[in-house]
């Protein structure tokens, strides 16, 4: 009879969370993702990891933004480009067996099934992994979210059964915790922020395995302590290895060395946020022949980034991207040929600094751990304090983490496409007022397009519109000695009122009368061009029926996605004040209970401590950066925050409400 109750019991909490699960792939149907094709450096670049990838070619040729960034949201992106699987669905999925392993490791120390349902529900269904900058973008921050619940969860795991279930179980949960930490590790840089929760966890992990298994067996489990910690080196060391594999060096040499040259000068304009100022950059290039090659590309590059910084027209670039503007500065200036190529162009630059400094022409800072670190004066430690309070204050407010159908304009439509290609999900395309329109590029080795006449024609030959061609620097870079590659640009738009369907469109090109070539378009790109007669790309082909129907049901699936967002931002803060409130009081019982030598609600408060010092490490962090480099306080530099805030709050609110419960039956019964 007692087992029977106990099998009720489980079935009835795994019903809630099939039905909380099926519910969360309800509420994302049709939820569309928002590709940033202009994000060279951050969305494009992982785009096109994956696409390389993916084909076999690792992270592709030799670029600037080769080494610079984290492969493992692009080896992801790769995987379910592959396996052919929705990049919103599977990351949803990768959450959802986050937080249900997460639940699990809680329901250590929380017993109650209804607030097992409850906590798995708040975790599943929270914003942050639908809203535009996490759950919509075609980057990492919705992912490593999905990790850090991977990496957390198997951790307590680990920590609560190592010495009460079989080996073999010990061990899933090892080789969980270490591929979801080695992942992470190479996804985000900031990963260290839950370095001190792991080591915490595995060191008294191991001392109580050693206290319940008191022989040779104890070191097994031991073992499987350290394997986690073997992610966070194995998982980079596959990653230089394979660069090595590929392009000879993990690195470029003297990168590094130069670019903390030219961002710790000591100079006239620096400033906590503008390390490098224009004049600074040029008077440099009077002391460095070989920097002095880049000039005008790099300052063309700053002109671009300029716009985008807090205080834009100043002529000057900010530190959160003064390192990219100057890498591709240099790239422009065609240092980037190769690993090699590059690797001689940083090592010249650096001995002309170096003889510069030595001459006493430039001057360099040498910052402290403290200055690094913005606490190297009372005045900075206080904007510190002051920076943290606001990152909290931030986060427990659950702002701005809405979804939206965003509208991509004519700029945007240019490459996002490729973004639908690799995600297998739409974006919203902005109505071009035709019924199709196509964005690209073409020309053709053997002839001069200027003596062409181009045409958009339907499948019988006839001719729809003519197409008129601009300029294409990007195109020339790439093909130097193709005619007419400078001016091979297009947008074009037209109707159609055929019979077909289905209609095929083809470009059609006409030396006088007659046909040079003939090349189908669609979303696939050109259908029958050579390297020998037509050579191009499609970068967009829209139907404007079918992208009102995407449009139609992306609409939908945001408003669903802005409901559940409306709740969150109305009681999230209340629930965790709430939890603040609870926490004080359940840590005034459990420190009476382990003074009465009663430990059951010490691991609860321990795991609840521990999830808000993590969190604490992770506003400092970001606080430093927004501080130091760059404006850092935004929902998707704090993703992984907002689940384990609310978890730590439930968790409070449950506990310090049992211990109350407790005490208040105990007195009934006396």
């Amino acid at each position: 009879m007692k087992k029977k109750l106990v099998l009720k019991r489980i079935n009835w909490f795994w019903m809630v969370a099939a039905i909380l699960s099926l519910g969360k792939f309800l509420l994302i149907w049709g939820l569309p993702i928002y590709p940033i094709a202009t994000a060279a450096c951050d969305d494009a670049l992982m785009k096109n990891w994956a696409l390389q990838m993916a084909n076999g070619a690792w992270t592709g040729p030799f670029s600037c933004y080769i080494f610079t960034k984290e492969v493992g949201f692009a080896i992801f992106l790769a995987i379910t480009y592959r396996l052919h699987l929705p990049y919103i669905f599977t990351t949803h999925l990768l959450y959802m067996m986050g937080a249900m392993i997460l639940t699990y490791a809680i329901s250590h120390v929380v017993k109650q099934k209804w607030a097992l349902c409850l906590i798995y529900g708040v975790i599943l269904y929270h914003p942050v992994m639908t809203a535009v900058q996490t759950g919509q973008r075609v980057y990492r921050n919705g992912f490593a979210v999905a990790l850090t619940l991977w990496v957390f969860g198997s951790l307590l795991n680990l920590y609560f059964e190592i010495g009460e279930k079989p080996f073999w179980v010990n061990a899933i949960w090892s080789l969980f915790a270490t591929g979801s930490l080695g992942f992470l590790w190479i996804t985000k840089s900031d990963t260290i922020w839950v370095m001190p929760f792991t080591l915490v966890v595995l060191l008294v992990a191991s001392v109580l395995a050693a206290e319940k298994i008191r022989h040779w067996k104890a070191l097994a489990r031991v073992a499987l302590l350290v394997v986690p910690l073997l992610g966070v080196s194995l998982f980079p060391k596959l990653v230089i290895w394979k660069n090595e594999r590929v392009y000879g060096l993990s690195g470029v040499p003297y990168y590094g060395e130069v670019l903390s040259m030219l961002t710790h000068l000591d100079t006239e304009g620096a400033t906590e946020n503008i390390s490098l100022p224009t004049k600074a950059f040029q008077e440099l290039c009077q002391l460095s022949p070989t920097l002095a090659t880049t000039e005008r590309k790099v300052l063309r590059v700053f002109q671009e980034y300029d716009p985008y910084d807090t205080h834009p027209k100043d002529g000057n670039v900010e530190n959160g991207w003064i390192g990219w503007a100057l890498v591709r500065g240099f790239q422009w200036s065609g240092y980037y040929k190769s690993v090699q190529t590059a690797s001689d162009f940083y090592k010249k630059v650096y001995e002309e600094l170096t003889e510069a400094v030595e001459e006493g022409k430039i001057r360099l800072k040498q910052p402290s751990a403290q200055q690094n670190y913005h606490v190297s004066t009372s005045k900075e430690r206080k904007e510190l304090a002051a920076t943290v309070g606001e990152i909290w204050s931030y986060v427990v407010s659950q702002d701005e983490m809405f979804s939206d159908a965003y509208l991509l304009d004519e700029k945007e439509m240019v490459g996002s496409q490729s973004f639908e290609l690799v995600t297998r999900n739409n974006a919203c395309y902005a109505d071009f007022g035709r019924d199709f329109a196509c964005i690209g590029w073409v020309a053709y080795p053997q002839k001069d397009l200027e003596k062409l006449k181009c045409y958009i024609e339907d499948y019988d030959g006839n001719q729809l519109t003519e197409i008129a061609f601009k300029k294409s620097r990007d195109v020339q870079r790439a093909y130097p000695n193709v005619q007419g590659a400078g001016h091979c640009r297009f947008q074009v738009e037209w109707d159609y009122n055929g019979a077909q369907e289905q209609p095929e469109f083809y470009i059609a090109s006409y030396e006088g009368e007659q046909q040079v070539a003939r090349v189908k378009v669609g979303k696939l790109g050109l259908e029958g061009a050579s390297e020998d007669i037509c050579i191009g790309s499609v970068d967009g082909f829209f139907s404007q029926e079918e992208e009102h129907k995407a449009i139609a049901t992306a609409q939908r699936a945001v408003k669903r996605c802005n409901l559940v967002y409306s709740i969150y931002h109305g009681a999230g803060k209340w629930l965790v004040w709430a939890g603040v409130a609870a926490y004080i009081g359940f840590t005034a019982f459990a420190v009476w209970d382990w003074k009465s030598r009663r430990f059951q609600a010490v691991n609860a408060w321990l795991v609840i401590t521990g999830i808000g010092l993590s969190l604490l490490i992770l506003f400092i962090g970001v606080a430093v950066t927004h501080l130091e480099n760059c404006p850092a306080i935004g929902y998707m530099y704090l993703s992984a925050a907002y689940p384990l805030l609310s978890l730590a709050a439930l968790m409070s609110l449950v506990k310090c409400g049992e211990s109350i419960w407790e005490r208040f039956s105990k007195g009934r019964k006396r």
